[in-house]
């Protein structure tokens, strides 16, 4: 066992490496005149929607280091290869059902340098993880998508060739929710996907995520909902990017209430192939009458992809509620419901998290080091991971 001067200099030398690192980005594999300014960075901070400044973490506590193996050596696009949709339910090139199990990140903007080889490689392989999910927030302060669009185009394309690299599946998810209405941005999000398709037409690992979670009213109308009649025309113009670059990858579509109407939208559903609907659940708060609502939309026809749910109540804070939480599991597993649980990486203080919140817990620089020890994962942390190695 390594000294604890040794471990905390190592944990300090990771930090400063990855906040120092210029990736090879994605990016460079597109025309001149497509291509971001080379003038995003990244940041070593941590912030969240609701501020505007950077979160900055100080305490440099040691602690037992990072100290878990990995598990699981397969790499899932090897053994499944191309996905795609075949009445209700994912299927891989042979024709197999897929059920694809994994983690969301938090917002990307509240996750500071958190996406890197190493947590990637510990979601794969210690935890499991069969996709993993990149939630690219477009609103909530000076500092997301929509405000900075060449820092996290660059940074989308990172994380994304990080999953590519490790063999896992990965959903590029265009996060809007304090936006609400997915129209108020279709210009921004028709250039995005356009761009992210053109890069990575060619690559089974994707899944492109076009609305997170609509919700509330109309920005250009306050007295009209968000409702399907909103969310399908902009769906129609943003699956018409992508597929004008990527016929094959599969598209999912969120849906009203934030995305818990699946049943809605299967009334009136999308035209065109490898089309999966988005319901998001919280445990705590969203049971049976949720279920019902997948059971429905399968009953006509459309498929569901659970890109987003949680432990808690869906505020994401206050207890965790488990046994609830196998009620769900075990239903989509019965119903082959792919999903990725909310979330990782994040600096809200969450009960959600998958990582424990506190620094004098799990400094900055060991929460960017992956392989974390048990004392750094969260009760839901636990819970998850031990659901993603068929432990619990």
């Amino acid at each position: 066992m390594s000294h604890p001067k040794i471990r905390r200099m190592t944990a300090l030398i990771l930090a400063f490496l990855m906040a120092s690192s210029v990736f090879s980005s994605c990016s460079t594999k597109l025309p001149d005149e497509t291509l971001p300014s080379t003038e995003a960075t990244t940041t070593t901070t941590e912030t969240t929607p609701e501020e505007t400044e950077p979160v900055v973490t100080t305490e440099t506590t040691p602690s037992k280091g990072p100290t878990s193996t990995a598990k699981v050596t397969v790499k899932p696009v090897e053994v499944h290869g191309q996905l795609s949709v075949k009445g209700t339910d994912m299927v891989d090139e042979h024709g197999d059902k897929v059920q694809l199990r994994g983690m969301s990140t938090y917002m990307l903007n509240g996750c500071g340098s958190f996406v890197s080889a190493a947590t990637v490689q510990t979601l794969a392989e210690d935890w499991g993880c069969d996709i993993i999910r990149l939630a690219m927030a477009t609103e909530g302060d000076v500092d997301n998508y929509t405000a900075a669009p060449e820092k996290y185009f660059n940074e989308i394309c990172k994380d994304v060739d990080l999953c590519i690299k490790q063999g896992v599946y990965v959903i590029v998810d265009w996060h809007i929710l304090i936006d609400g209405d997915p129209n108020k941005h279709t210009d921004e999000a028709v250039d995005f996907f356009s761009r992210i398709s053109a890069l990575y037409k060619d690559c089974p690992n994707i899944i492109y995520e076009i609305c997170n979670e609509p919700n509330k009213t109309r920005y250009d109308d306050p007295d009209k909902p968000v409702d399907w009649d909103c969310i399908k025309p902009y769906a129609k113009k943003v699956i018409k990017a992508i597929r004008a670059n990527d016929p094959d990858n599969i598209i999912v579509v969120g849906t009203p209430t934030w995305s818990r109407d699946v049943d809605i939208a299967s009334k009136s559903p999308l035209k065109g192939d490898n089309l999966m609907y988005t319901l998001h659940f919280y445990a705590g708060s969203h049971g049976q009458e949720y279920r019902d609502k997948i059971l429905e939309a399968n009953k006509n026809g459309i498929a569901i992809f659970v890109t987003e749910w949680g432990t808690t109540v869906d505020s994401g804070k206050g207890q965790l509620y488990l046994d609830e939480t196998r009620e769900w599991i075990d239903f989509m597993k019965e119903h082959n419901i792919s999903w990725c649980n909310w979330s990782i990486g994040g600096s809200a203080a969450e009960s959600s998290n998958a990582l424990k919140f506190r620094s004098k817990i799990l400094t900055v620089a060991e929460k960017f080091a992956g392989h974390w020890c048990d004392e750094f994962i969260s009760d839901s942390g636990l819970f998850i991971r031990d659901i993603l190695l068929d432990k619990e």
